[in-house]
């Protein structure tokens, strides 16, 4: 939830609103709240002004109900669950009575929880719902059940003596002929009946501007923007002026934005009345904090307000400049996330547009866009003539994922004439490596050109709030196309920068990025530390970032599973839903590797196998990714057995000059064919050449080294290569290696438990106890996988049968090799009952053998 909405959905419960000294009972409505209130749900509907809440509040304090009521009011903050605890208190083993006033404004799942209540358990809860129109209830059912009640129309409007006594009291005559022109005038509404008494008591003559209201044809609401403001005094005229755009005034922001150390008192006063202002719960029962004293300002006067800052005027000119005054004074202390708004409120459109282009990308970094796309919405000729302000507009595009419009406010600010020179290169440097990840010119230029402007002092000391966007688009960019020192590099920058700038979601957003960049420099624990940073940030300051988010989630899943990529039921393993922003390239590759090894993880090598042919719409990818896509491929393919694939890609590797990886490939194939000896050559020059950091290429060649080597004799050979791999991958925490690639070398349990006993590490131990149980990864998979001949033995178009759970239980037990009275036992049937599921079985797979069986549900996918 954005700031501002947070603060005014502070949890407002238990103080009712303070009746105003001129106030009249409402006894008809009173009567008909003791009946209805009976129900489990009561609605109270009529339109702002016609006296719902202060009617409600004086028929607590008259039947003494005040003290065991709570009196919420509603907002977005207050979702079912919270809604629903409230409802749930009781007083003397009764239901207590909850009033939620402005109950239009709950969300609706609210309402719908609040619905299925009222048919489940409508004994178990009273509510008292102040709306402004009729709330979704199904409510045909309880009507009839007396469970419902609703309550409108007459009986809000005030009858003669009730309107009477109001008039008396606001226009300051007892005169029967005004309060009876009044009444007619305003029809019983209970808002128009003040604001008309009032610019009927400012008048010379009361009683011929009652009988000319009594005449006239337009609104109360319109009479009232130009008299009943006017009967005001300066000096409140000069605070509504000022703060009647804000959803709650406190004395000090009142004081802040109208220059008057008396604002409180101001308010105060205006509160008096019981319409210009209503003075709102001052204390959170929920988080136990004291807010002091808070006002609303009733809508109709906000829109009197509104239609006089239009129209303009002496007065409007001073309460403009002194809440421009109050704007520079946030701004200079880094408070900008109102600025926006209250210029905007005072008629100052060309002002903000001049903040958007000085402090916009600090308001976006703040998590405030929300104002920034508002004002570029509703105001676009400001913006215009405004081109400062192109570059914010297209940061909030770009950040809210819309690149389309994005890119067109970035092709604006390179194309047409910008203000500031200095920080113009900046700006246009960032600009140019935005948009050459959208393919729209060559990176390589456009990221040595933005590397040259953050290298430059002078230039980066006039614009600062932008040198770091800078430096973090140059770094995104440099994790696409391989630069990954120097990205960690500008990361960091970014990051220390927008720390000191105060900037937390620029911070987030170079965090997210930096996990995924240390998880490819081979830091996997690193990676999960900086992601584990991102994510406890976004939530201590409850930041709109789903991108980083997300981002954030991959580098922690990729490093969890680099540990232990086959203990199901982990935090790592959990299918998380994301998206990628669409200029994110490198993010967007490792979310596919991602969901490839989540299919991997949870037992099918077929799948993961298609989660990796699923085209990406990205540029070519650079060497390092191509590197890491062939291997992760080539991995895949050793598990399902497939040597003329991994033939192809150590030739596609070893093209691309990547020879440590291409010895791995090669020697991945040779253990497949059963060369023992030309598999462990491979293997020893992938050890030995310079590797990609991501994935562990160098440990995982020493381990299915160390396999084969052993298998041929030379155990000591072997515990040292083994030890290496140990050293290699420690401070990583990387497991992979150890998951036994090899088909026809010694178990790596059984190395592992050998050299603990003359090198015991931790590391050692912990892998070891991970992995003990597991022969190795291939023959974990080995019962599950369909070769490539079972593949291509697969008729085209061939529908996958379904299978009852205990023909798929029984499918397991045949891949495991049981006999039907090994599958009896396990099962706990008989072994007739075992025959005729086999026999269904081979049926559905048109087979009549096991073994085919086995080869066609594996091609099929059903193991």
């Amino acid at each position: 939830m954005p700031k501002r909405e947070h603060q005014d959905s502070i949890a407002r419960i238990g103080h009712l609103p303070a009746l105003p000294r001129a106030y009249v009972p409402r006894e008809r409505l009173w009567d008909r709240l003791d009946d209805a209130t009976e129900s489990a749900v009561t609605q109270l509907v009529g339109p702002g002004g016609s006296g719902k809440t202060l009617g409600i509040a004086g028929w607590l304090r008259r039947t003494g109900r005040a003290a065991d009521t709570t009196w919420v009011t509603a907002d977005a903050g207050w979702h079912a669950e919270r809604l629903l605890t409230q409802l749930a208190r009781r007083t003397g083993g009764a239901p207590a009575l909850v009033v939620v006033d402005d109950a239009h404004r709950l969300p609706l799942a609210t309402i719908q929880a609040l619905d299925g209540l009222l048919d489940t358990r409508p004994d178990s809860f009273r509510v008292l719902l102040a709306s402004r129109w009729d709330l979704p209830f199904s409510r045909l059912a309880p009507q009839l059940l007396g469970d419902l009640t609703l309550l409108r129309g007459d009986l809000l409007r005030l009858d003669e003596q009730e309107s009477g006594a109001l008039v008396a009291a606001h226009a300051r005559t007892d005169s029967a002929e005004v309060a009876r022109a009044v009444a007619e005038r305003t029809q019983g509404w209970c808002a128009a009946v003040v604001l008309t008494a009032r610019a009927v008591g400012a008048a010379p003559d009361p009683l011929e501007v009652a009988g000319r209201y009594a005449e006239i044809g337009p609104s109360v609401a319109d009479r009232v923007a130009t008299e009943v403001f006017a009967t005001l005094r300066p000096r409140e005229r000069h605070l509504l002026l000022c703060v009647a755009s804000e959803p709650v005034v406190t004395p000090t922001l009142a004081a802040h934005l109208s220059h008057d150390a008396g604002a409180g008192a101001v308010l105060a006063d205006l509160e008096a009345t019981g319409l210009l202002v209503t003075r709102v719960a001052s204390h959170d029962r929920d988080a136990d904090t004291t807010c002091g004293d808070r006002y609303t300002i009733h809508p109709l006067l906000a829109e009197v307000v509104r239609r006089r800052i239009s129209s303009g005027g002496e007065d409007v000119a001073r309460a403009s400049a002194t809440v421009q005054r109050a704007v520079r004074l946030d701004v200079g202390r880094g408070a900008t996330e109102d600025a926006l708004h209250r210029l905007e409120a005072v008629g100052e459109y060309a002002v903000a547009a001049a903040l958007v282009a000085d402090e916009g990308p600090s308001l976006l970094l703040r998590g405030h866009g929300g104002p920034v796309r508002d004002f570029a919405l509703a105001h676009p000729s400001a913006i215009e003539v405004n081109p400062g302000s192109w570059f914010a507009v297209a940061l909030e595009r770009w950040f809210a994922g819309d690149v389309t419009a994005a890119a067109q406010w970035l092709d604006r600010v390179l194309r047409e004439p910008q203000p500031d020179a200095e920080r113009t290169v900046v700006v246009h440097a960032c600009a140019r490596v935005m948009r050459s990840r959208l393919g729209l010119e060559p990176m390589g230029p456009a990221v040595a050109h933005g590397q040259r402007v953050v290298s430059d002092p002078e230039l980066t000391a006039a614009a600062a709030c932008v040198v770091p966007i800078l430096l973090c688009e140059l770094a995104v960019t440099q994790s696409w196309t391989g630069d990954l020192d120097a990205s960690e590099e500008n990361l960091t920058a970014a990051i220390r920068l927008s720390r000191a700038h105060d900037l937390p979601l620029l911070t987030v957003v170079a965090l997210s990025h930096l996990a995924v960049t240390e998880y490819m420099r081979g830091r996997e624990s690193a990676a999960e530390e900086v992601a584990g940073q991102t994510l406890a940030l976004i939530v201590e300051r409850d930041l709109p970032a789903p991108y980083s988010l997300a981002r954030a989630w991959l580098a922690r899943q990729l490093a969890d599973m680099s540990g232990l990529p086959l203990k199901l039921g982990s935090e790592a393993l959990r299918d998380v839903p994301a998206t990628a922003h669409a200029a994110d390239l490198t993010t967007r590759f490792w979310m596919r590797t991602r969901r490839s090894r989540l299919h991997l993880a949870h037992g099918s090598v077929s799948e993961a196998e298609l989660a990796l042919e699923v085209p990406l719409e990205t540029p070519p990818l650079p060497a390092h990714l191509a590197v890491a896509l062939l291997l992760e491929r080539a991995f895949l393919a050793s598990l399902s057995g497939d040597s003329a694939l991994l033939g192809q890609l150590g030739e596609q590797l070893t093209e691309l000059g990547a020879v440590a990886e291409a010895a791995l490939v090669a020697g991945l194939r040779a253990d497949l064919t059963g060369d023992r000896r030309a598999a462990v050559r491979h293997l020893g020059e992938a050890s030995r050449s310079p590797a990609t950091p991501q994935p562990a290429v160098r440990g995982l060649a020493l381990v299915t080294q160390a396999q084969l080597v052993d298998s041929l004799g030379d155990g000591e050979q072997a515990l040292s290569l083994l030890h290496g791999a140990v050293l290699e991958t420690k401070v990583r925490k990387n497991a992979v290696p150890f998951l036994g690639w090899s088909r026809h070398g010694t178990p790596v349990p059984e190395l592992l438990q050998r050299l603990g006993d003359t090198h015991p590490d931790p590391w050692l131990l912990e892998v070891d106890a991970d992995i003990s149980s597991l022969s190795g990864i291939a023959t974990y998979f080995g019962p599950t996988t369909a070769r490539p001949r079972e593949r291509e033995q697969q008729a085209p178009g061939a529908i996958r049968p379904t299978l009852s759970p205990r023909e798929r239980d029984v499918l397991y037990e045949l891949a495991r090799g049981s006999t039907y009275a090994d599958i009896a036992a396990n099962l706990f049937v008989s072994e007739n009952t075992v025959k005729t599921h086999v026999s269904s079985l081979y049926a559905k797979l048109a087979v009549n053998r096991r073994s085919a069986a086995l080869a066609t549900a594996r091609s099929m996918r059903l193991l």
